[in-house]
């Protein structure tokens, strides 16, 4: 562990190379001194103790790291103190009182919210789940859940439970673990109108800066909070939460003990990739049984994460935070879902031209191109996928929020990227077959906000079966099991609470929910404790990296950032300003667009797109029309 502070945890085991293997063989430097067995007193470090054998090695594995997070940021931060002292004073001093603070700050922020609200029926339910969540507050740390449908105020409620929760049990921080970066920059501004921009750290790879010189300073004390997470709040993805804790890095292990004392959220739970979902369930049995957690898994389509007879890693008792969820499903239901089986691409386009405000959500990139390409060309026909760079897609949903917020002519052709995070209010969506969690983060998107309701009517909701299947073997598996679920509970509601758990039963009822073996090599539990750190670090991906952003310079201030780019010696800061205008490619479609002499590779490794006819701003990249260049690009 020592031995891998400046390059990361080592893969134990005698292979050659491996510190393990000098040792034994003798291959030490001769001017490395081999210290004495420590006499660790248990006052320092008290025995520490595992969980069943069964996951014993999994527990040691896990303390490791949390030892080595110590070592590493004590490390960096005493570095830090000798040769950039201007740096340490930067840093926050620790204040106990803070928690208390900023519950104090919710307190009077809810009471005037709740002064200024009407009395509608809605924000009659918000506040029956905002005092359940706050009367639970006071329960020990343990696993909790939070079943809150659509519209029912989860966000407000969940900080209040975890503020509540955090000061009645003298936890230290909460971290809320968010699936989508377009829901953490929602919450992240939320949280900081109320509580104030520096106590809030916005952590994820879509964070932009602001240039103003007024904003240096917090950057720099928003990027020193950042390595540790010293901060009393941390919104971040559950890619960085989970890697983190996966991780052999010192720069990501950093963080790892700070999470140790917190409140954890993980909003929309159901996210979780499958593959890695019992490792995932693994490490925050750890945290609780061990460090001194609380978890929220919060939700509005809860997941079994407790279903013994499937997961080997089901997490023990679960404490439903709201008494009677269902009651709350029924008070809000605000749609009505229809299954209308098989429907061809042009019987699809001539539904969704009949209608005057309409969202279709489909699985696929081409088949939302393809889709939007046979509805009539008119104002108010917009695309959103994946295919158009982050600023261009928030530039278009400006545009669909004012449409239909102004009662315009709005149709709207979408890959899943609006189903979380996105506040779009439909009276009508189409939805091509699919899971019923996502179908029901769809059926969210229409009548929203109930204003139907008030006239007696219910948002429609029509779930289809797309001409072309999907091959994804993953987006098969979610719609096979979602219409065995609706065979097995014909007349319940098809997103209601019973139905949902059904759903959730049946998809976990496979093999690879640790496809990359993880606790099984953890587990193995050798005389010398050799664990693969390395290699596991290396393979826990929640996102496979099979993809590159390429820059798509379109706008003034994208060409002023890749001019940037090819000067500064250190290119991770224009970089992640960038990213707000860069689409992510396969290998084999960035070699398409390489072929086709659309890309220039800034410094030899920055993919460009120098072929701006490639780029519609209807549907965004054209990876095929990469080879047909607007003839004033080409004179110079």
């Amino acid at each position: 562990m020592i031995a891998g502070h400046h390059g990361g945890l080592p893969n134990g085991g005698t292979q050659e190379g491996e510190l393990h293997h000098r040792l034994r063989h003798g291959k030490v430097p001769p001017d490395v001194v081999l210290l004495p067995d420590a006499d660790i007193k248990k006052d320092i470090l008290p025995p520490f103790r595992l969980n069943s054998a069964e996951h014993a090695g999994f527990s040691l594995a896990f303390f490791t790291r949390m030892i080595f997070s110590c070592l590493v940021d004590a490390d960096f931060l005493d570095t830090e103190g000798f040769c950039s002292p201007e740096k340490k004073t930067e840093r926050p001093v620790s204040d106990p009182d803070l928690i208390p603070k900023l519950k104090a700050m919710l307190d009077v922020y809810l009471v005037e919210l709740a002064k200024n609200a009407e009395p509608t029926p809605v924000n009659l339910i918000r506040k029956e789940i905002l005092a359940q969540c706050r009367a639970k507050a006071e329960l020990p740390p343990q696993i909790f859940s939070l079943t809150v449908p659509t519209g029912g105020g989860k966000t407000l409620s969940s900080l209040a439970f975890a503020l509540d929760h955090a000061v009645a049990n003298k936890l230290r921080r909460v971290i809320y673990a968010i699936p989508f970066t377009s829901i953490i920059e929602q919450n992240a501004k939320v949280f900081q109108d109320i509580l104030g921009r520096e106590q809030v750290l916005e952590h994820h790879c879509n964070y932009k800066e602001k240039d103003d010189p007024e904003e240096t300073t917090y950057n720099r004390r928003r990027g020193l909070a950042a390595e540790n997470w010293d901060a009393p709040l941390v919104v971040t993805t559950n890619v960085q939460f989970f890697e983190s804790l996966f991780s052999n890095k010192p720069s990501r292990c950093r963080k790892l003990h700070n999470i140790a004392g917190s409140v954890i959220i993980l909003d929309e739970a159901q996210a979780i990739p499958t593959e890695y979902l019992e490792p995932c369930l693994a490490a925050l049995r750890e945290l609780v049984e061990h460090y001194g957690c609380t978890v929220v898994l919060c939700t509005a389509t809860q997941p079994a994460l407790d279903d013994k007879s499937n997961l080997r890693m089901a997490l023990p008792e679960i404490r439903e935070i709201i008494t009677s969820p269902q009651q709350f499903y029924d008070k809000l239901r605000r749609t009505q879902v229809h299954f209308i089986g098989a429907l061809t691409d042009a019987d699809l386009a001539e539904k969704l031209d009949a209608e005057k405000q309409v969202l279709c959500i489909v699985p696929t990139k081409p088949q939302a191109r393809a889709l939007f390409e046979r509805l009539q060309k008119e104002e108010g026909v917009f695309h959103l996928s994946t295919n158009m760079y982050p600023a261009h897609r928030r530039r278009v949903l400006d545009e669909i929020y004012a449409r239909l917020k102004s009662g315009k002519l709005c149709r709207v052709v979408s890959t899943s990227l609006v189903e979380a995070g996105v506040n779009l209010d439909f009276p009508v969506v189409y939805r091509a077959m699919a899971g019923l969690d996502s179908i029901a983060q769809a059926a969210g998107r229409c009548n929203r906000e109930g204003k139907m309701n008030e006239y007696g009517e219910l948002g429609q909701v029509y779930v289809y079966v797309p001409e072309k299947q999907p091959r994804m073997p993953w987006l098969k598996r979610c719609m096979s099991r979602a219409a065995e679920t609706l065979r097995c509970l014909p007349d319940a509601d098809p997103l209601g609470l019973e139905v949902m758990r059904r759903y959730f039963e049946l998809l976990y009822d496979i093999q690879e929910l640790d496809k990359k073996e993880i606790l099984r090599r953890l587990n193995v539990l050798t005389r010398d404790l050799y664990f693969p750190f390395r290699d596991i670090a290396g393979e826990f991906r929640f996102i496979e990296d099979d993809t590159i952003g390429v820059i798509v310079p379109v706008e003034p201030e994208a060409e002023v950032l890749v001019r940037e780019l090819r000067y500064t010696e250190f290119p991770r800061a224009t970089l992640r300003k960038l990213q707000q205008y860069s689409v992510s490619v396969r290998i084999r479609e960035l070699a398409a667009l390489e072929g086709a002499g659309a890309l220039e590779m800034v410094n030899g490794v920055f993919p460009v797109l120098r072929n701006l006819a490639a780029y519609r701003e209807d549907v965004g990249l054209s990876i095929e029309g990469s080879d047909v260049w607007n003839p004033e690009d080409l004179v110079f």
